[in-house]
């Protein structure tokens, strides 16, 4: 598969993957090129309505805003990525695919502030990242699946069942991949 053909695809850490941050994670690759991968893990919302409030309160000042706030990934976490919908684009937007884009910009939070931004999308705290070459060994590792992500999966689908449902267009289970753990 050639590099540009992974953009719009789910990373789908595998059950062997065992790392604190990326087990059973989805990601919606974003950007991948010779440079490197830019993703955002899709079901992990930060949980603690404190967080959120302060977030929130801070950012869009206390404007009614209509999404969670989620973990995007370990990196750059002091910036808010916003995955939405193509039909609201700026120069600074990355168009993902015909449906789906990522903005991250003072215009898009000040547009949401407004009720002019777009209809649907997601808050991302950071993101995940590889350097280049980094992600194509770790998916032939085997952490990784790798499948084109369905237009209406992210915004449909809850977040707890994601890494489960996420596999069954491929006709897997992903619990099926690498087994059961035993005991002796």
């Amino acid at each position: 598969m050639k590099k540009q053909d992974l953009c719009n695809h789910f990373l789908i850490s595998t059950p062997s993957l065992n790392d604190t941050i990326f087990k059973k994670s989805i990601i919606l690759l974003c950007e991948h090129n010779k440079t490197g991968s830019m993703g955002l893990i899709l079901n992990k919302p930060m949980l603690t309505d404190q967080n959120k409030s302060l977030f929130l309160d801070k950012m869009f000042n206390n404007k009614k805003i209509v999404s969670k706030i989620y973990f995007g990934g370990p990196v750059n976490l002091n910036t808010c990525f916003i995955l939405h919908d193509s039909n609201y684009l700026t120069r600074e937007t990355i168009q993902i695919s015909e449906e789906l884009s990522i903005t991250s910009s003072n215009k898009i939070i000040n547009d949401l502030k407004k009720g002019q931004g777009p209809s649907t999308y997601r808050l991302n705290i950071g993101y995940a990242g590889w350097s280049s070459g980094q992600l194509e060994e770790e998916i032939q590792n085997g952490d990784w699946l790798l499948t084109p992500a369905p237009s209406d999966f992210i915004f449909k689908v809850p977040d707890e069942k994601m890494w489960a449902k996420s596999t069954e267009n491929l006709g897997l289970n992903i619990q099926d991949i690498c087994g059961q753990s035993g005991s002796a």
